[in-house]
């Protein structure tokens, strides 16, 4: 594996973005019920350039996207979320870009308390959280977009 570098989400990615984000493949585990829209694509990164969201790429290709949204910038919570696209999937590129963005968060904010959610399918991801000490708190069953029930579990780390 190259190695990674990380830019701060910008317009310039729109046409990737969507790419991922309307990639049934990759939404299938993520929360979003259905593949995005270049408008919806467009709409969710000018909400996501708000927040320490970064996009992942090896050299100049485009391999995903990671960040932690504000969830309460007071108590310095935030949401960790990452997709990366198929080809880079099980060759250890989130477990990089996962370690690069908690090493950012907590150079930046003093006691970071990060979240994240996990549909039980995506057993990388859980492998993933696990590995980096966060614990699961709950779990819940929401119909997904598809119209069938997902298991999603929300994960803690606190250190």
């Amino acid at each position: 594996m190259s190695a990674l570098h990380y830019q701060p989400l910008e317009e310039q990615y729109l046409d990737d973005l969507h790419r991922l984000w309307s990639n049934p493949t990759v939404i299938r585990y993520t929360g979003m019920p259905q593949p995005c829209t270049r408008e919806q694509t467009r709409h969710k990164l000018l909400c996501l350039q708000q927040s320490d969201v970064f996009v992942i790429l090896q050299q100049h290709t485009f391999v995903g996207i990671i960040g932690c949204p504000v969830i309460d910038l007071q108590t310095e919570q935030f949401g960790l979320f990452y997709q990366l696209e198929p080809v880079f999937w099980g060759q250890g590129y989130a477990t990089a870009a996962v370690r690069w963005m908690l090493d950012f968060m907590k150079e930046k904010y003093t006691h970071p308390i990060l979240y994240a959610d996990v549909i039980t399918a995506n057993t990388a991801s859980e492998a993933i959280l696990r590995h980096f000490h966060f614990t699961c708190q709950s779990q819940w069953e929401p119909l997904h977009g598809t119209g069938a029930l997902a298991v999603i579990r929300h994960y803690i780390l606190t250190e």
